[in-house]
């Protein structure tokens, strides 16, 4: 016998009983999300993103962004700008370390 099939036996009587429980699960599965709910939300997702991209040819936001970056480049940075570069690196590498460590955990099990 397979696990599936074990686990299967073992559960089979525990499918069948009624829990009274007022009404507390059927509740909690009409809150559960269904197919038409995710592929609304897909939707609204795509529409959303659709719209940002219009939006960013309509203003031209190319120009903002090539704006920024030449005056990074041609603006010498200031301590205060090394500071909060630096840590910002730290930032990010502390949660790169703490999502490493969280998968390992986890692979663990």
């Amino acid at each position: 016998m397979t696990d599936d099939q074990l686990l299967e036996k073992f559960f089979q009587t525990a499918r069948q009983m009624e829990v009274a429980d007022n009404g507390f699960s059927d509740r909690v599965m009409q809150h559960i999300p269904n197919e038409r709910t995710l592929k609304l939300s897909r939707m609204w997702t795509a529409f959303c993103i659709f719209v940002a991209v219009v939006l960013f040819v309509v203003f031209r936001g190319w120009d903002i962004i090539v704006y920024g970056l030449v005056m990074m480049v041609n603006t010498p940075p200031t301590s205060q700008q090394l500071l909060t570069f630096v840590a910002s690196i730290g930032v990010i590498g502390l949660l790169m370390l703490y999502e490493v460590i969280g998968r390992e955990r986890y692979s663990a099990l």
